[in-house]
């Protein structure tokens, strides 16, 4: 009897693992970009075309930052 339960239990252990599927927690893909330093408010005052040209370059230099951060955002595992 015992011999034939140790069959049996060996015949189980040849035979190939079920594979079950279990989320994984991954970490976020691209590392976070650089803060952009603005140059509006630095110094001086310079006057107003100067001003307003440094407001400019600040305001695309933040949405470039902004949208590199949404595209490593987006490779992160929403929870």
């Amino acid at each position: 009897m015992r011999a034939l339960i140790l069959c049996l239990m060996l015949a189980g252990c040849a035979s190939e693992p079920q594979k079950i599927p279990m989320p994984v927690a991954v970490g976020c893909v691209g590392a976070v970009p650089a803060r952009p330093v603005s140059t509006f408010g630095a110094g001086a005052y310079p006057g107003d075309k100067a001003a307003a040209q440094a407001a400019l370059i600040d305001g695309a230099a933040w949405e470039g930052y902004a949208l590199k951060l949404e595209v490593v955002i987006a490779g992160c595992p929403r929870k």
